[in-house]
């Protein structure tokens, strides 16, 4: 029984492709089994996905159908991304209101590098399925806005709409549903990080606050993982100068003149115990002393 429990947990762990839809439909490609809410890695057997690709064109080159949105996923897992943007400006044209073709088309966008265009589609895919895989998609729209924008200084949790340390320190914050958000999270993560080349800060930000969830619900070796994915992906948290920013915001002071209007406090030395004790021996014998002479003179007589 223990064991079929650990798996089930195994298998609900295990992310919905949020944006990339229906890759159990896909030959080729899996998902690699992980611990209850890892992240895990796409697998992708390229020579299995080809021949899918090969048996399949000549019908989607022709009349193209719903089922030709399979053929954009295996494209997109492929990385032949200008061949799945062909295919799906076709699809999206002939099915507008298919929320799966428009999302699809939407990551064809994304990964042909044009994130402006994406953002509407991905926008008209929420309206047409907000529920969508436990209404994750909201992520990965922040995502696509940030990047458009660009990736510095961005914050973690802009990115999933609550602020988890606001004063650098990690806080489960008031009214929101955490259990809710991390797997909403987790699907995300999972989903672009196939996509995602090694060096990228901005998908880092977002695996540290993934790491922040998982730390407070609870899932600490989990989280220590994401961190460092999260760093090897170029994302660093940076709590010193945060608390810095926010002290001279609210002094109004330049950071140099703060800094050098409070020096640096020294070390307290270090208390010994055994000399502490000792002492107090010493200083009691001492006044027993006192206290024996005095009351040995007050019985003299004069």
């Amino acid at each position: 029984m223990h064991y079929l429990l650990h798996l089930l947990l195994i298998l609900a762990s295990l992310p919905a492709f949020s944006c990339i839809n229906m890759v159990e439909r896909v030959p080729g490609v899996s998902q690699e089994a992980v611990e209850f809410y890892a992240i895990g890695h796409v697998v992708v057997d390229q020579d299995s996905l080809l021949s899918y690709i090969v048996e399949k064109k000549a019908a989607c080159d022709g009349q193209a159908s719903r089922a030709c949105n399979d053929m954009v996923i295996a494209y997109l897992f492929a990385k032949q991304f200008s061949s799945a943007l062909a295919l799906s400006t076709r699809l999206v044209a002939k099915y507008p209101q298919d929320y799966n073709v428009v999302i699809t088309h939407a990551a064809a966008l994304e990964l042909n590098g044009q994130v402006a265009d994406a953002i509407p589609y991905m926008e008209k895919a929420i309206a047409l399925n907000p529920g969508s895989h436990k209404g994750s998609e909201w992520i990965h729209l922040n995502l696509l806005r940030q990047r458009l924008k660009g990736d510095s200084g961005v914050s973690p949790w802009a990115l999933i709409g609550v602020e988890l340390r606001p004063d650098s320190t990690l806080v489960e914050p008031d009214g929101v549903d955490l259990k809710s958000l991390v797997k909403q999270v987790h699907y995300q993560v999972n989903d672009r990080m196939y996509f995602t080349p090694d060096h990228d800060p901005l998908f880092g930000a977002l695996v540290f606050a993934y790491a922040d969830l998982l730390h407070l619900n609870g899932y600490r070796n989990q989280a220590k993982r994401a961190y460092e994915l999260a760093a090897a992906y170029g994302y660093t948290f940076r709590p010193v100068a945060r608390i810095a920013v926010a002290e001279v915001v609210a002094s109004a002071e330049p950071p140099a003149q703060q800094l050098a209007a409070t020096p640096p406090r020294s070390p307290e030395p270090k208390k010994n115990p055994l000399a502490e004790w000792v002492a107090g021996i010493f200083i009691g014998l001492i006044v027993l002393l006192v206290v024996g002479f005095v009351w040995k003179n007050s019985r003299t007589d004069p």
